[in-house]
């Protein structure tokens, strides 16, 4: 009989623990939306800077690193209906914006502060990050394994983010990208309502393509409520 208490609180204590400091975790500072869950073993540095959205997921291991606060805002902000993978890691400038809609997938890091480097008379840890930086990714953007955004830049609504793409300058909305440096491969074309590559594009096959604004009420009408794959967040978590 004891032998098989002890098996039972070797086996449920643990988790139970881990649930509820998850738990004190997601009542914390942070700006947690309505039905959002962040895996217990994500570390938020800045807790009372970061929003997360409604219905969104941040998985394990990620970090999100406030470097320097934004007065009267919140220097990390992760939309509505937005799920980050496992072992992504933000680290703000001035601000990182992800919107509404988005998939991080393995590995993805959005990096707009780094240590000041001006001189090598001093050590690199105490010399301070940068601050005037900002990453803003629009609505409905897709980021493969390993993807990386480094420093000031605007990634539009609609695009997708090859896996291993490192990005140093802005990409419009409805672009596909890819590379180290990155590039535009190809441009949706609702007008054709396909993928159309730079060079075979035609006068007006981007006319139709809707603004930011209207491409997120369209998204948000046909999809008001989106099923998360919650089990994604962590190996603890199962397999199905």
């Amino acid at each position: 009989m004891l032998q098989a208490l002890k098996r039972i609180v070797r086996r449920h204590v643990p988790v139970l623990l881990r649930e509820r400091i998850s738990l004190w975790r997601q009542r914390g500072p942070l700006a947690l939306g309505r039905g959002s869950h962040v895996h217990w073993s994500v570390q938020i540095l800045g807790r009372r800077h970061v929003r997360i959205g409604e219905n969104s997921g941040v998985s394990e291991r990620c970090w999100l690193n406030v470097n320097h606060p934004l007065p009267g805002g919140f220097a990390i902000t992760i939309g509505d209906h937005t799920f980050i993978g496992r072992d992504n890691f933000m680290s703000s400038g001035r601000s990182i914006r992800i919107g509404h809609y988005c998939l991080t997938t393995l590995g993805c890091k959005f990096i707009c502060s780094t240590h000041i480097a001006d001189t090598p008379n001093s050590p690199i840890i105490a010399t301070g990050t940068t601050a005037a930086d900002e990453i803003r990714v629009g609505d409905n953007c897709f980021f493969g394994v390993n993807a990386m955004v480094l420093g000031n830049v605007d990634i539009g609504h609609g695009c997708v983010i090859g896996a291993g793409a490192v990005l140093t300058a802005d990409v419009p909305p409805f672009s596909l990208v890819i590379g180290n440096p990155a590039r535009v491969i190809k441009h949706y074309s609702f007008r054709r309502g396909a993928w159309i590559a730079v060079d075979a594009l035609q006068p007006g096959d981007m006319d139709d393509n809707p603004d930011a604004l209207t491409y997120l009420a369209r998204l948000r009408s046909t999809h008001p409520q989106v099923d998360m794959p919650w089990v994604a967040l962590g190996a603890d978590l199962g397999s199905l």
